[in-house]
C-alpha cells in the first residue's frame, strides 16, 4: 500500500513539474516573441517617421521601388536602379 501511495506522489509531482515547465516555456517564449514585434514595429514606423522628416526639396521617389532618395544619388540604394545618366 505505501508503495503505491509513493509511485502516486512520484506520478502526480511530475506531472506537476511538467505543467509548470510548460507553463514558463511559454511565457519565455511569448515574451520573446512580443519583444520581437514591438522591435520590428518600431522599426518600421521610424523608416517612416524618417522619410516624412526628409524634405521633398532633395529627394524624391526611385521609379522602380518608390524608395526615398536624394536627387543628387546616380543609383537608386534600394534596388540599383541607374537614377541619372551623368556625362
Amino acid at each position: 500500500m505505501i508503495v503505491l501511495v509513493i509511485i502516486g506522489v512520484f506520478i502526480a509531482g511530475f506531472i506537476t513539474y511538467w505543467i509548470l515547465h510548460e507553463v514558463i516555456q511559454s511565457a519565455v517564449d511569448n515574451s520573446t516573441m512580443a519583444r520581437n514585434i514591438q522591435e520590428i514595429r518600431d522599426h518600421l514606423v521610424g523608416n517612416k517617421a524618417a522619410e516624412q522628416a526628409a524634405s521633398d526639396e532633395d529627394h524624391e521617389n526611385c521609379p522602380g521601388c518608390n524608395h526615398l532618395v536624394r536627387k543628387t544619388e546616380k543609383v537608386c540604394g534600394n534596388c540599383g536602379l541607374a537614377l541619372r545618366d551623368w556625362d
